[in-house]
């Protein structure tokens, strides 16, 4: 298998990467900082999904596409009447929307017939948060994206689903969990509102993902699989 994964430095985008790679499959990773330690199998193009010519490098690299997993994206909060407002919509939808969709389109040449194309999507894909109006809109975007896409690709046999995490421990939740003041606080009141009572391990999302890239899931497009310890049910 030969792979293209955005935002392999941390998170799940790096638990993507070392998932495929310690399999000795062949993982081109595209990312804003330098190249993660992982196998040999992976080789690393540092650049923005925003960048054409970043894209171009990574799809350059990967000469052909059994598996592109879209999941770089950015975090970023602002009320509707922030001074910051369109700013912080400009940014996260240029990386989060748009760069995924630029890609995608990029890609479609090396993608190979019976190819898999996963969005990692969130939970806000599904559900709204004050304050959160660019990150929700870039998600739930991406869903319409993911569902058109299916429909236009299935005649090549290329299939594309998309995954929404909830709570990860990634460095993004994190960072969204020291914005509140109080950081232990915030994540025990996190936890306690899941069902499971703990966050999603990237490992996991990794998992879900290469059992969507695999014949297993030969039956299934446009679908998009929440793993979020119940978030919301």
């Amino acid at each position: 298998m030969r792979a293209l994964i955005t935002g392999t430095t941390s998170g799940i985008g790096h638990a993507l990467a070392r998932h495929f790679t310690d399999r000795g499959q062949r993982v081109v990773g595209l990312a804003r900082s330098d190249a993660p330690a992982l196998a040999e199998a992976y080789r690393h193009v540092r650049g923005d999904i925003t960048d054409p010519r970043a894209r171009e490098a990574a799809v350059r690299a990967s000469e052909r596409l059994d598996l592109l997993v879209l999941n770089a994206g950015v975090c970023r909060p602002a009320a509707l009447d922030a001074e910051d407002a369109m700013e912080t919509w400009a940014e996260v939808l240029a990386v989060n929307l748009h760069g995924p969709h630029a890609l995608l389109c990029d890609a479609l040449p090396i993608l190979r017939p019976g190819a898999a194309v996963v969005f990692i999507g969130s939970t806000l894909s599904l559900r709204g948060r004050a304050g959160y109006a660019a990150y929700c809109t870039s998600k739930h975007g991406l869903l319409g994206l993911m569902r058109a896409a299916a429909l236009e690709l299935a005649p090549r046999g290329i299939r594309v689903n998309a995954v929404c995490p909830g709570w990860t421990e990634t460095p993004m939740a994190r960072a969204d969990l020291q914005r509140s003041g109080a950081a232990t606080r915030a994540r025990a009141d996190a936890e306690k509102a899941l069902p499971l009572g703990r966050f999603v391990e990237p490992a996991e999302v990794a998992s879900l993902v290469a059992f969507l890239a695999s014949g297993q899931a030969a039956s299934i497009t446009g679908q998009a699989y929440e793993i979020s310890g119940g978030e919301g049910v």
